[in-house]
């Protein structure tokens, strides 16, 4: 036997008791494989003896059947125990409330919300909007652990409907209000699990109350959760739904983040006094939100990310608030159900902190430019400009009359700059073999001429704040959301795709060409070129607006208009500028009599020359010994 054959069998017989060893039951298993065995004879010779005279003659098909029957109620009643087994098979009953706003479907299993489609959005694909996926998810339902062992989730449960309108479907005007009741077989009706909803007209909220009675005996720990899940996925770009997903919370006071980008199972709790939840995603979310002074006791949180196909990704949350069950013979949690759109003006409206679940940048830094200068410009706009592209056209142009001042300035500054390119280039060559000399003659040239280098640095760090509040609010805002602009620009929350390519350009990830990223660069080059006359900066006039277009091509179109508008107003106000002063001298700039104050070209000189000073003193020699 060779040496191939050799490995070959020993291969074979890891192979073989490696596959015994996976599918060898456990000792636990097989107990409870005997313990399943022994139950369901015992309940097929009870069954067959109850009923010998009757079936004597019955065909084995029959007795199989039996058999089946039993062991389905049996593996029911393990599932749902003592309390909730008769609750566990039911016939389905479902009715439509349709409001201006929203087409909700009720449903008794599990007396909750089966589908919710908002009026007035489309998902990516021009498909009806539905935020709530029963199948996937279970919203607004009620779970515990029961005092027999049971795992309950009230979505397995079939409720009894009650004081529901006859009508199967209801075109609201105003508010209707029904219950779903699930009794529990013990002292007539009086231990039950109630859950009353009210439908409001004209918002997206619904009233929510769960009534527990008398169920003492019944709920383990004396405590049980309200779910909620994540909405519906909306939007085409997966990753970018997924970036913005997350869950947040008001505890104690305080808004707390959960957001779990890890393919394996994350959890978090958080305990204290529980105002409200809210899971979202890019432009929608569910929120589960106290009312009435009740308060919920904590919450416990799940998220988990999944790839998609074509390097798609999706995140999905499940929450639950933690309600303190106290004995009484009725007592009532009172809730209010948020699903709809994430609007900043609604969300403020809704409760207190609720809107800072909106994405509008760095807290201290950007949100303030957002929520206090960006948006409500914009909504002034838009009461009387009824295309977003255009309001955005008008608000580069009222930024670029705001910063006039200062770009006046710095652009006359740079100006100067170019006319001392022959000065500089001067120096460069005279001190070529001395750089410490060749910076501070080139600052003192600076001071000479009144001009200073950083300030066309001074406009755009200002604007800064602006551009990332943009950024964040074109991404976010669910206004822009599928908004118009002209010709190919038909989302201006997401990239304008002028050109489809065939593939995707290694490293670099694109797979389109942005029109408006594509013109936004060609205005920054002609900027650059107009601006920058050092020799030594010459690649960054071809550099910078390809790095610039790579960058922007996959930012919202709304985005890379602005800077489009922006950059094309700077060349004409450049040109403006040139034009005027270009036959001016360069001009020395003469002291004035008296003390003057330290500039910060004085300043950089004077710390230049001292460390020219203190290179040229001579070595100190080391004492020998």
């Amino acid at each position: 036997m060779d040496r191939n054959a050799v490995i070959g069998f020993i291969l074979i017989a890891v192979l073989f008791v490696v596959w015994m060893f996976m599918t060898t039951p456990s000792q636990e298993e097989l107990q409870q494989q005997e313990r399943q065995r022994q139950e369901l004879a015992n309940q097929e010779a009870a069954k067959n003896k109850n009923n010998a005279d009757v079936n004597a003659d019955a065909p084995p098909p029959r007795q199989e059947a039996a058999a089946t029957d039993s062991a389905n109620a049996t593996a029911e009643f393990s599932r749902f125990g003592m309390w909730f087994n008769h609750l566990g098979k039911g016939q389905e009953e479902t009715f439509v409330i349709e409001t201006e706003k929203y087409e909700a479907v009720f449903t008794s299993r599990g007396g909750s919300i089966k589908r919710w489609r908002l009026k007035g959005f489309e998902t990516w694909n021009e498909k009806p909007l539905q935020l709530i996926d029963w199948e996937r998810s279970s919203d607004y339902n009620v779970v515990f652990s029961s005092s027999d062992g049971r795992f309950i989730n009230t979505k397995d449960l079939y409720f009894q409907f009650e004081n529901v309108p006859t009508s199967r479907r209801i075109v609201l005007e105003d508010t209707a209000s029904w219950s779903f009741k699930a009794i529990l077989p013990v002292r007539g009706d009086s231990i039950a699990m109630v859950k009353h909803f009210t439908v409001h007209s004209g918002g997206f909220t619904t009233d929510l109350d769960i009534e527990m009675r008398n169920m003492a005996d019944v709920l383990a720990n004396f405590e049980y959760q309200v779910t909620l899940h994540s909405p519906a996925h909306t939007e085409r770009n997966s990753v970018e739904e997924a970036t913005f997903s997350e869950t947040d919370v008001m505890v104690n006071g305080t808004r707390e983040s959960f957001d779990a980008d890890d393919t394996e199972v994350e959890k978090s709790t958080f305990d204290g006094e529980t105002e409200w939840i809210v899971i979202k995603n890019k432009y929608f979310l569910n929120a589960l939100m106290v009312r009435d002074g009740f308060m919920g006791t904590g919450v416990y949180l799940e998220g988990r990310a999944y790839d998609y196909p074509e390097e798609g990704k999706r995140e999905i949350y499940e929450a639950g608030l933690k309600v303190k069950y106290r004995g009484e013979s009725s007592e009532i949690s009172r809730f209010t159900i948020y699903i709809g759109p994430l609007d900043y003006d609604i969300l403020a409206d809704q409760y207190k902190g609720m809107e800072q679940v909106l994405s509008l940048g760095w807290e201290f830094v950007v949100r303030p430019f957002s929520e206090y200068l960006v948006m409500p410009l914009f909504s002034f706009l838009h009461s009387f400009i009824p295309n977003y592209g255009v309001v955005i056209i008008i608000f580069s142009i009222l930024i670029k009359l705001l910063l006039y001042p200062l770009t006046k300035t710095s652009m006359a500054s740079m100006q100067r700059m170019q006319k001392l390119q022959p000065l500089m280039t001067e120096i460069r060559e005279k001190y070529k073999d001395d750089q410490q000399k060749q910076n501070v003659e080139t600052m003192k040239l600076y001071k000479d001429y009144g001009v200073n280098p950083a300030g066309g640095c001074l406009p755009m760090l200002l604007q800064m704040p602006i551009l990332f509040a943009l950024f964040s609010i074109f991404r976010s805002t669910i206004e822009l959301r599928h908004q118009p602009f002209v010709s190919w620009i038909n989302d201006l929350s997401a990239p304008d795709i002028l050109v489809t390519l065939p593939f995707k350009i290694p490293l670099l990830g694109m797979s389109f060409i942005s029109g408006l990223a594509l013109m936004m660069a060609v205005t920054m080059f002609v900027q650059q070129k107009m601006t920058i006359k050092d020799p030594r900066q010459k690649s960054m006039v071809y550099m910078m607006p390809v790095m610039f277009w790579i960058l922007f091509n996959s930012f919202p179109s709304g985005l890379n208009l602005y800077y489009f508008m922006f950059n094309l107003l700077s060349i004409g106000q450049q040109h403006l500028i040139n034009k005027r002063h270009q036959d001016e001298p360069l001009v020395r700039v003469t002291p004035k009599d008296g003390k003057k104050k330290q500039s910060w070209t004085d300043r950089a000189m004077a710390s230049m020359q001292e460390k020219a000073k203190e290179q040229q003193k001579p070595a100190k020699k080391k004492k020998q010994f």
